[in-house]
């Protein structure tokens, strides 16, 4: 058994939002002989997970409190990767604003000692210039679902008992069953929304997952943010170009009037967020580093 397992093994781990990541962090729990609750709003997704080895699945949706009385609260970590429940900013609010609110609620205000992980998003950076931001670097004009992730994120700076908060700003994630540009590329798309001169900032499946548990056996205790990325950004069009030539098809074209149906909302002034992210804190303070640390290396594994 090596240190990692050493330090997890039977400890106990409820994960809120068990969808595309949050399957992965429970997949690594088990692995590590952790005792694994789980919370989701799918009871499709309830079924699998007790079928991987799950000992508690409930299904409920995080904000709302019919599941408080079902989840023990003397777990060791607590990890909150729900996803945003669709509709817009009214999704927002209700995952990741009342969700933050709800789980407090569960906790109460008593101090805890659990380790509490929960994972917001890069796009709170609104910066259009291409320069380099960091973990202290302001959040000017964010879009407005920028605005609820701040929101929910002052919300636990201020009020989380825990006694380790981390939040983890993830970028742009990608993997095994969730990768966008691919999907346009092998489906024939010869013309692609929005422009390719945007800087990416992207992260692997695996790499999220290994950053998470670096952090919940981290010793860095009380309030802590990090952004997690590759550390490798690169523009859409040198990445479409890539895995063009690689699925040896034409290169499609970008056309910025066309607009991109998965497109976030944009912050004011209709501004699109182009800016390099520094991961650097993360990797000196838990010394953790992707293991895909560009973007050649995490497609290859997918094609």
């Amino acid at each position: 058994m090596n240190q990692t397992q050493s330090h997890f093994h039977h400890k106990k781990i409820a994960v809120f939002g068990a969808g595309w990541l949050g399957n992965a962090i429970v997949q690594k729990a088990l692995e590590l002989g952790m005792q694994v609750t789980t919370l989701t709003r799918n009871p499709e997704r309830s079924k699998e997970l007790a079928t991987l080895g799950v000992q508690t699945t409930i299904t409920a949706p995080l904000h709302e409190t019919d599941w408080h009385d079902q989840i023990p609260q003397d777990q060791d970590y607590i990890v909150n990767c729900v996803s945003s429940a669709g509709n817009g900013l009214e999704g927002y609010r209700t995952s990741y604003l009342d969700g933050n609110t709800s789980l407090l609620n569960w906790v109460g205000s008593t101090s805890h000692p659990a380790k509490f992980i929960y994972t917001s998003s890069t796009s709170v950076y609104s910066q259009s210039d291409g320069s380099t931001v960091n973990e202290d670097s302001p959040t000017p004009e964010p879009s407005q679902a920028g605005e609820i992730l701040l929101e929910a994120e002052n919300l636990l700076r201020t009020k989380s008992p825990f006694s380790q908060t981390h939040i983890l700003r993830l970028a742009g994630l990608y993997g095994p069953n969730r990768h966008y540009l691919l999907n346009l590329l092998r489906k024939g798309t010869t013309e692609l929304p929005g422009r390719g001169d945007l800087l990416l900032n992207l992260l692997h499946l695996e790499d999220a997952t290994s950053a998470i548990f670096a952090s919940l056996q981290s010793n860095h205790p009380n309030f802590h943010l990090y952004n997690v990325t590759d550390g490798n950004p690169s523009t859409k069009s040198d990445i479409v170009h890539w895995l063009a030539k690689q699925l040896q098809i034409p290169t499609p074209t970008f056309n910025p009037n066309i607009t991109p149906t998965r497109s976030p909302i944009r912050q004011s002034g209709g501004k699109i967020p182009n800016r390099i992210i520094s991961n650097q804190k993360i990797q000196k303070e838990l010394t953790w580093s992707p293991t895909f640390t560009t973007y050649q290396e995490g497609y290859q594994q997918l094609l």
